[in-house]
């Protein structure tokens, strides 16, 4: 009997190392396909913030730490990275590219915006690979209504794409723990609010989660914008490659995507450790909210209000669902989800039909948080309704929205959530002084014969702004300008 199961394991460790070693080998041998590395793929930056910083840091040594860090990515432009560029439109040219001179602030920095007679402050921050630009419209909109906020530059971030490939999870949330840390110091009585971008917004609920198990103050509201709290498990095994990688021959293969740097404030190579870090800060957080609701402090929580497509290639809309609402289980919380164009060509071209995910949702919202959705009024027209499922025993509540999906676009995605439909980078409805149309990231639109250009069809395919901006601006505007009950906590003398 024992010959029997020593035989089994031995042959299933056999079996099992030599599937690893396949993969790991195809993976290397697939990363010789790859463009040639650029310096912005293999210089490594020395001033960055790492997360055996934090206890010696507030935010103005972040903010200092940060202008050692642009100096030294200066001095690399001048000797280094402009003699390589090839590409006049790249983000590192002398001045910037062309969407980039649009600007007159350096949005790939952390910023404050003040308010003279402050009703509230706001932390806001920004997604994987992508830069405090991605929350410029929504924090502006914010201080234009007397809140104080603070853009945060997560660390591997709005310098070169290299920096993410040794960047960890723990480097970001400690970053966040610095601003969060001087909002609590220096704003004190002032409603605080959070709002997060993709693994911004992960970040968010990790240091809500963070401060009940440590007894502190947690944001008074969560705005959550695609949040990436559902990502692919595989992701955690993509530094497999890492044992090899290190040595010359192998270093593309530390690249998911190597490809032409002209989004000013986004990377649009990706380092196959950016995706590890995240399944891994993913995996933490969904343990704390595991443990937070053994211990019966789950209902501290503070409302959490997303926003999500439904359909959605980078992230899981159905793990925000099962793992992070229905066990939170805050009947103030809101889960709004923007589906897709229903209007029926396009229904009849669509891979799946989403009614029967809304049908599941609605179902499950009613007894455990409240939902919205942004759909269609019907079939035959592009106009949309408001559509809620309250908790209890409430009724389900329609509303006419005076907007409507332009007839070009069958869903929103992941990267189009956060930017009007008129922003100056990644719009596709932007006009000059004399009505004409702007070009920018997001309506360049080129056809040809296909695998010509550097850039993937999907790059250009892909959403990057909203037809719906304008709803998730008024929603977060008008929930931060509404007084939120909030529990007393443990030291403190007045709830905010």
């Amino acid at each position: 009997m024992f010959k029997i199961l020593f035989r089994t394991t031995t042959y299933t460790l056999i079996f099992i190392l030599g599937g690893l070693a396949v993969f790991i080998l195809g993976d290397l041998v697939y990363s010789f396909k790859h463009p040639e590395l650029k310096p912005w793929h293999t210089l490594k930056l020395e001033h960055e913030f790492k997360a055996d910083m934090e206890a010696a840091f507030d935010w103005s040594r972040y903010l200092e730490q940060e202008q050692k860090l642009f100096d030294e990515l200066a001095g690399y432009k001048q000797t280094i990275i402009q003699p390589s560029i090839q590409l006049r439109s790249s983000r590192y040219i002398d001045g910037g590219n062309r969407f980039e001179r649009r600007l007159a602030h350096n949005w790939n920095r952390s910023y404050k915006l003040d308010a003279t007679k402050p009703a509230g402050v706001a932390l806001v921050v920004h997604g994987l690979s992508d830069s405090p630009y991605s929350l410029k419209s929504i924090a502006q909109t914010l201080n234009q209504n007397d809140v104080i906020v603070y853009g945060l530059r997560l660390p591997g971030h709005g310098t070169l794409p290299s920096s993410l490939d040794d960047v960890t999870w723990q480097d970001w949330l400690a970053a966040v723990q610095v601003a969060d840390n001087h909002i609590q110091q220096q704003h004190a009585g002032l409603p605080y609010y959070f709002v997060g971008y993709s693994t911004g917004a992960a970040l968010g609920v990790k240091i809500a989660l963070d401060a009940i198990n440590q007894g502190r103050n947690t944001p008074d509201q969560l705005f959550l914008l695609s949040p990436a709290l559902g990502v692919s498990p595989l992701a955690r095994f993509a530094n497999l490659q890492r044992i090899l990688s290190h040595l010359e021959l192998f270093q593309k293969a530390r690249w998911l995507d190597i490809q032409p740097e002209y989004d000013p404030y986004k990377y649009n190579s990706f380092p196959k450790n950016a995706g590890r870090q995240i399944s891994l800060l993913v995996s933490q957080t969904y343990a704390d909210i595991d443990i937070l609701k053994k211990t019966g402090k789950i209902g501290q929580l503070p409302r959490i209000i997303s926003f999500q497509s439904l359909v959605d290639a980078t992230v899981s809309t159905m793990d925000l669902v099962d793992r992070l609402y229905a066990v939170i289980n805050n009947k103030q919380s809101e889960l709004v989800l923007f589906d897709v164009n229903q209007i029926s060509y396009y229904k009849e071209l669509m891979v799946y039909n989403p009614d029967e995910v809304i049908e599941a949702l609605s179902k499950q919202s009613m007894s455990d948080f409240r939902m919205t959705l942004i759909t269609n009024h019907n079939d035959s027209t592009p106009a949309v309704t408001e559509i809620s499922w309250p908790v209890s025993s409430e009724k389900i509540t329609e509303r006419v929205l005076a907007l409507a999906w332009p007839e070009d676009i069958y869903s929103l995605s992941h990267t189009s959530l956060p930017f009007p439909s008129n922003d100056p980078v990644y719009g596709y409805d932007l006009k000059d002084n004399n009505g004409n149309d702007v070009l920018t990231l997001g309506n360049l639109s080129v056809r040809g014969e296909q695998g010509v250009l550097t850039i993937p069809a999907g790059k250009l395919l892909r959403l990057r702004s909203n037809p719906f901006y304008s709803y998730i601006e008024k929603r977060i505007t008008d929930a931060a300008n509404t007084s939120i009950p909030t529990q007393k906590k443990q030291g403190e003398i007045t709830p905010h």
